[in-house]
């Protein structure tokens, strides 16, 4: 059974480092498969990171997706943070219009 693990990193990330490190965790576990062997993709570059997809392969895992899932991620993020490679989360500036700024409230009084 194929599974396929989408994973986002930084913009100035190494990206040659994150597919070789995918790479690697893909091979450090027991559950995937030799043969098909692990392919890292670059899926796109978005809005808060560039997305890769870590597609790999397991007979063993097939009734526990998520603990094949679930291992991976961990050993992921544990990757990334050894290598300095960082994991983005959206960012949002709001901005509320006709209220008045703290600065303007004390100029007033």
């Amino acid at each position: 059974v194929r599974f396929k693990i989408p994973v986002g990193v930084a913009y100035g990330s190494d990206l040659r480092l994150v597919e070789q490190l995918l790479l690697e965790v893909a091979a450090e576990n027991p559950d995937v498969l030799r043969d098909p062997a692990p392919v890292v993709r670059l899926m796109r570059f978005g809005d808060s990171a560039v997305e890769f997809e870590l597609r790999v392969w397991s007979t063993t895992l097939v009734h526990k997706r998520g603990k094949l899932i679930s291992d991976l991620n961990f050993a992921i993020y544990e990757k990334f943070q050894q290598h300095g490679i960082e994991i983005p989360f959206p960012q949002r500036e709001v901005r509320i219009r006709g209220v008045a700024s703290d600065s303007a409230m004390r100029s007033s009084e």
